[in-house]
């Protein structure tokens, strides 16, 4: 009986995990997705809009990483709840030598010079 107990104590943990973590959003699950890159004299701006497909969850987390003349971008996601919105509406620095705008784990191209 201990053991049937803790066994289902212990899939709970590892589905609990599962459904809180953070997850990558697919570029497929953002509607109207738009990138626009504001070119200025001192600087340049990306700025990116959309809505996320699940109403359920809601935009958590990005993460910028550069190398050389790329720029990757992932947007992460959880349950809504009252702390995240399914609404992409994000501006992002960018710096001169960025030549290319990818996205996610596969750097799918969304913008190139």
């Amino acid at each position: 009986m201990k053991i049937k107990v803790a066994m289902l104590g212990i899939t709970g943990l590892i589905l609990s995990g599962c459904f809180f973590a953070n997850d990558e959003i697919k570029l497929d699950d953002i509607g109207n997705f738009k990138i626009t890159v504001h070119e200025a004299k001192d600087y340049r701006q990306v700025h990116l809009t959309g809505l996320l497909g699940n109403s359920a969850m809601g935009i958590s987390d990005i993460k910028t990483t550069s190398h050389n003349d790329e720029l990757n971008i992932t947007l992460f996601q959880k349950l809504a709840g009252s702390k995240y919105s399914g609404k992409l509406d994000k501006e992002i620095a960018l710096d001169r030598d960025i030549k290319k705008i990818t996205y996610g784990s596969k750097h799918e191209i969304i913008w190139q010079e």
